[in-house]
């Protein structure tokens, strides 16, 4: 771990891009993580690791629109890389680096704050005891479960699930109009939903 640190740092100070390994992934720890983030973040640039750089291939593939509003416009050179800042979100499995800023399509980004009260609180312990009964679940109620637990947007989501895109959108638009979440379309209406840790 002190040698992902001290490399990291090397490549940070030459201004490199940092480079960042599934491997790296697999022996960083949450707190380590905050603190490169917390140290290097704001000035520094990494690129994706390959389980990150096979989902948005996945995304390329299944929502070609949305991969063009994200990487469109990147040369070879610099497809894939955001802030180091992102680093701690990586650690997570099933989420990664969340797509929450999209300008030209709308966003699907979804965290437990846009649970709504009241019936969608007894909803969601529904479903979650469904789960832990191992029952079926709908799209819309493992869409509402991963959302309780912690921000996903719904191609993360789909990537995860095997579920297209237009399913998980439409999984989305079944809970809006239950009245289970609300939906923020706009990178700026999400901009302080966005959590880098």
């Amino acid at each position: 771990m002190d040698n992902l640190k001290a490399r990291i740092a090397d490549d940070v100070f030459a201004g490199r891009i940092v480079e960042i390994s599934d491997e790296d992934l697999s022996v960083l720890d949450k707190e380590t993580a905050r603190q490169i983030a917390n140290d290097f973040g704001s000035r520094s640039l990494m690129r994706l690791p390959d389980k990150e750089a096979r989902f948005f291939e996945w995304l390329r593939e299944h929502d070609e629109s949305v991969w063009n509003d994200l990487w469109g416009d990147s040369s070879q050179e610099h497809l894939y890389v955001v802030g180091l800042s992102f680093l701690p979100l990586l650690l997570d499995t099933v989420r990664g680096f969340p797509i929450c800023d999209l300008l030209s399509n709308d966003n699907y980004y979804f965290t437990p704050v846009h649970i709504l009260g009241g019936d969608a609180e007894h909803y969601i312990s529904a479903v979650k005891e469904r789960f832990l009964n191992k029952d079926r679940l709908t799209h819309a109620q493992l869409l509402a479960l991963e959302i309780s637990m912690a921000p996903i947007d719904i191609w993360r989501f789909g990537y995860h699930h095997g579920i297209s895109p237009e399913a998980a959108k439409q999984a989305a638009a079944t809970l809006v109009a239950d009245g289970i979440i609300v939906h923020f379309r706009t990178a700026e209406q999400l901009a302080n939903f966005v959590e880098f840790s």
